[in-house]
């Protein structure tokens, strides 16, 4: 029987177990969508903005570890994705970007919102390019199947990230019959495994240190690492730190959880790491400028380097290695620690050292502050209240700019909980969409998002998107009326300011119009019982939190003592 080709892709996409798909609809899309509603299987979510969409695909992927799946029209329609799949791009989060067309017999006539780069009209298929693992055009209705199965393996394979498919309107409602069933075409998922003899190298280096430490960066977290990292630190008593991207890999309050390296960072982390460790095990980090204090030379200086990573170009790119493993984390840690007990490993006395440190020092700077009670709200109160009063098992994330840096250093996440970044790319308002597809994807979790009232200005279109399809997700808006983080380099560098002053905003009203419960907080006396109300709703909520415009984040750190 004769199917179109929209049809077949949904139906890959079930067979891939996707849930949700994420677009704004468009007529050169139209046929796709209208194939979602053969199936009960595919919800699709209406988003305000093709950028939305595409950052909630890239939230559904990040928690689910699934591709997420985004669709926009053509012309505007597909450039506005870009942002979205450009923070997949430089997170390594699987997508799947489907874009429509004008129908192929219109091609190079002028057609409203022509994109394929014929005359003078942009080329969506090559927009892309840069910013995805693969882009084409689907231009063959009887390779569809197979073509969908390629982006898909693409995409979630080796290096992850998004893949883009160009698909004319016609190509679309085209009407095919596969010779052979379907489930013949499966695809092929491969593993990527470390070289044995790489692997008894690392854990000879780790018998032989005495003050050895992970460094666990995204990487390690997306592929599932977390767990097993944790049970080789409980094990031998190493202790673990993150970078900023890997925040949550291991639970704050861990006895071995030294906190974040980085600039917002943990100081007794970045000492340890930096001035008292002999070994380095980084895990899924590509050793970048905030993670390493702008590359810092004590990342290797006295110590051995072991890096972990999926891709051998992130091996020795910023710092020397002794020892490089190319592979996915979970399944080298997997294989590291039956080796490690073969080979007779003792637990290391650094493990005790370093939790009696923490007891002793503390991992914040100025702790005082969190139980600060002047109004306007400190941002450290707010951040260290958050994260006590929170669910353990909340996801958490955080938006570019200053209250980013405040969350790096004084949020809590708990035992059963997570952090989700958005930060590579850095773009402001990337959050606050991707937090939706992070509720859709594991609805039991509660979902916050940390973002500043600049971000919220340019993203937080999207609380009406979770109003209209009732999705949970909780934002907490740093109200202080400025580009937080712009206002404070750029005066740093020259004395003066232009453009990161904002009007006032009253969020919470905002939140009302688009059907979302607003509420406000004004005094840290009032943060427990909004918090509670939050949490109890069961529906979007948005807080529009006055904080302390005068409190300067925690982002100078450079250089540390011994």
């Amino acid at each position: 029987m004769k199917k179109r080709v929209v049809n077949y892709i949904t139906e890959e996409l079930i067979r891939e177990q996707i849930k949700y798909v994420f677009g704004v609809t468009g007529k050169t899309i139209a046929p796709l969508l209208d194939a979602f509603l053969d199936y009960e299987e595919i919800e699709y979510i209406a988003a305000r903005h093709e950028n939305g969409a595409a950052l909630m695909a890239y939230g559904y992927a990040q928690e689910s570890r699934k591709i997420g799946v985004c669709c926009g029209s053509t012309g505007g329609g597909s450039t506005n994705l870009a942002t979205g799949v450009a923070s997949a791009y430089m997170n390594s989060v699987p997508l799947l970007v489907i874009t429509g067309q004008i129908p192929t017999d219109e091609y190079g006539k002028g057609a409203f919102q022509e994109s394929t780069g014929l005359g003078q009209t942009i080329d969506t298929v090559e927009f892309f390019k840069p910013i995805t693992k693969e882009s084409f055009s689907l231009i063959n209705p009887a390779k569809a199947l197979e073509t969908i199965r390629h982006a898909i393996r693409c995409a979630t394979t080796g290096r992850m990230g998004p893949v883009h498919v160009n698909i004319p309107f016609d190509i679309q409602s085209a009407l095919i019959e596969y010779d052979q069933p379907t489930e013949l075409l499966d695809k092929t998922v491969g593993g990527s495994y470390p070289e044995l003899s790489g692997l008894n190298d690392a854990v000879n280096l780790i018998k032989m240190a005495q003050r050895p430490v992970f460094l666990v960066g995204w990487g390690g977290v997306f592929s599932g690492a977390g767990g097993l990292i944790a049970n080789i630190a409980e094990r031998f008593d190493i202790p673990v730190a993150t970078t900023i991207q890997g925040k949550g890999a291991m639970p704050t309050d861990h006895p071995l959880c030294l906190g974040v390296v980085g600039i917002c960072g943990h100081p007794v982390a970045a000492d340890y790491v930096l001035n008292r460790s002999d070994l380095l095990i980084a895990v899924g980090t590509s050793f970048g400028e905030f993670s390493t204090l702008g590359w810092d030379d004590g990342f290797r200086k006295n110590k051995k380097i072991i890096q972990i990573d999926i891709d051998s170009l992130e091996i020795g790119k910023n710092y020397p290695v002794e020892i490089g493993l190319v592979g996915d984390a979970k399944l080298i840690m997997e294989q590291m620690i039956p080796a490690l007990q073969r080979n007779d490993v003792m637990p290391k006395t650094s493990g005790k050292d370093v939790m009696e440190r923490i007891c002793r020092v503390g991992r914040v700077i100025e702790p005082e502050k969190m139980n600060n009670c002047d109004a306007p709200v400190k941002p450290q109160r707010l951040l260290g209240l958050i994260g006590e009063l929170s669910p353990v098992n909340t996801y958490f994330l955080a938006d570019s700019s200053s209250h980013w840096a405040w969350a790096m250093h004084y949020l809590s996440i708990g035992k059963e909980g997570g952090f989700f970044p958005t930060l590579s790319l850095g773009a402001m308002g990337a959050s606050i969409g991707s937090a939706i597809g992070v509720k859709l994807s594991n609805p039991d979790h509660p979902v916050v998002c940390i973002c500043g009232d600049g971000s919220f200005l340019m993203g937080g279109n999207e609380v009406a998107t979770a109003a209209q399809y009732n999705i949970p997700v909780i934002w907490i808006v740093f109200n202080d009326a400025r580009y937080g983080m712009p206002e404070l380099s750029v005066k740093k560098m020259y004395n003066r300011t232009i453009g990161v002053r904002l009007k006032k905003s009253d969020f919470s009203l905002i939140a009302q119009g688009y059907g979302a419960v607003g509420l406000k907080i004004d005094h840290p006396n009032q943060i427990e019982e909004v918090l509670g109300m939050a949490f109890a709703a069961e529906t979007p909520v948005v807080i529009d939190v006055r904080i302390d415009p005068d409190e300067v984040p925690p982002i100078g750190q450079r250089k540390l003592s011994t």
